[in-house]
């Protein structure tokens, strides 16, 4: 008696393994999203290590307005206001990876409640979380590819021994950062396919 009053998930095994791909993805993306460490390079008498993510940096120069002379901030931060991103590129990439990763979110806490309550994940809906996971897989896969069309800003060329132009780095070298936001993005295509087999319950086949 007591065994049928127990509340048995509508996933399959497989299911269990997408929403725990689901968890892996948003966590990897929204690390990597936040975390400056996209974009590494010196700057200064000192030679000291800067960072560069789309929207947040460590170490950055700003001008004395006493002197005249750059300084290098030893901090990390973002931006003051969105229109300080040194360039298009980078403000276009914030939008989409920052869209991308709310997609995941949602999917992901979704994925997870299904775990414990039934009657949350039908086929139909499942398809249609893979459906968001993919589109957030393309997003963020796009906005990384956009990352380094903003080389050429005047900020990243200091740091990069002033030759750094889009799509080439110049003395600069990517940080890690970069790569975990891509293997975010990766691992949600993932979940798009197991999400085609993520239920045993089919639309409609429950009241709510």
């Amino acid at each position: 008696m007591r065994s049928k009053m127990i509340t048995r998930s509508t996933l399959t095994g497989v299911g269990y393994v997408w929403a725990f791909l689901s968890m892996i993805s948003m966590g990897l993306v929204c690390t990597g999203f936040y975390l400056p460490y996209w974009l590494k390079g010196t700057m200064g008498n000192n030679n000291t290590t800067v960072f560069f993510g789309t929207f947040r940096r460590c170490n950055y120069p700003t001008l004395d307005s006493t002197s005249g002379a750059i300084t290098v901030i030893s901090e990390c931060g973002r931006y003051t206001t969105f229109s300080d991103i040194p360039n298009l590129s980078w403000q276009i990439a914030t939008i989409v990876i920052g869209v991308g990763c709310g997609l995941t979110i949602l999917v992901a806490f979704t994925a997870i409640l299904s775990c414990c309550i039934k009657d949350i994940i039908s086929r139909g809906v499942a398809r249609l979380g893979g459906v968001l996971q993919l589109l957030a897989g393309l997003l963020i896969g796009a906005g990384c590819a956009l990352y380094p069309n903003g080389w050429d800003s005047r900020e990243v060329q200091l740091a990069c021994g002033g030759t750094s132009q889009s799509y080439a780095l110049g003395s600069c070298t990517m940080a890690w950062a970069y790569y975990v936001t891509i293997a975010g993005a990766a691992t949600s295509f993932l979940c798009t396919c197991l999400s085609c087999h993520a239920s045993r319950e089919k639309s409609g086949s429950y009241g709510l």
